[in-house]
Order: C-alpha cells, then sequence, then structure tokens
C-alpha cells in the first residue's frame, strides 16, 4: 500500500496505536513493561498522524514547502543538540544509566516526534 492519500496514514497510524495500547497492556500484564519500546511504538503512531496532516500541504513541491522543511530541520537540530547534552549529562551523574542502544533510541524517538511537531506548527504558521 503506497502512502499516497491521507486516509492511508490514518491506517497505518491506527495500526501503530493497536500495536502501541496492546504492547503496553501486555507488559503491564506479564510485568516486562519496556519504556523504550512502548515509546518507539508511539513515535510510529505520531509519525503517521502528522504525516497525514502534512501529506496534502507536502504533496506539492514549491517554496512554501521547501520554507517549512528548511525552518523545522533547523530547529529540530537544535533540539536534537540539546536532548544529546540532556542525556549526556544525566547519564554523566549517574541519574539515568543508560545502555547505548536505549540512548539511541531515545534520541532517535525525539528526533522524529521534533522534526514532525515543528513541520505542523510551521505548516499552521506560513
Amino acid at each position: 500500500m503506497k502512502l499516497t492519500s491521507r486516509r492511508n496514514f490514518f491506517i497505518i497510524g491506527i495500526v501503530f496505536v493497536l500495536i502501541f495500547v496492546s504492547r503496553t497492556f501486555i507488559g503491564i500484564y506479564t510485568d516486562s513493561l519496556s519504556i523504550i519500546e512502548i515509546f518507539m511504538w508511539g513515535t510510529l503512531s505520531y509519525l503517521c498522524f502528522t504525516g497525514g496532516y502534512l501529506f496534502p500541504q507536502f504533496k506539492h513541491k514549491d517554496e512554501r514547502t521547501q520554507l517549512i522543511k528548511q525552518k523545522g530541520m533547523y530547529y529540530s537540530l537544535l533540539a536534537v543538540l540539546f536532548y544529546f547534552i540532556i542525556l549526556l549529562l544525566l547519564n554523566n551523574f549517574n541519574i539515568l544509566n543508560l545502555r547505548i542502544i536505549e540512548a539511541v533510541q531515545i534520541i532517535l524517538g525525539l528526533t522524529i516526534i521534533t522534526i514532525f511537531s515543528s513541520w505542523v506548527i510551521l505548516s499552521k504558521k506560513y
């Protein structure tokens, strides 16, 4: 299925929400809940819903779309640098003890959320 309409993004987003909810309940029920895994499923569902919202605006590759993408990536870069600094400080002061793979998963999820959130905000502004 190609992602060529809002409906397709919405359907895939619903599937990811169902996976998110089922993994959460199964994790709670079996006492093996992984917050980072749940965060990644939530990130994927957020990605689909924001992609569906942005699809009609981004399918036209005009100057407005390029401006939104460029400014969004700039703001996201600043936010990701802030995320890295915070995670580094929390890890160095032993407030959080994360393995490298966990830190990368958290940064990846936060990056996806930040990029798409900035695009949604900027698409409303411009």
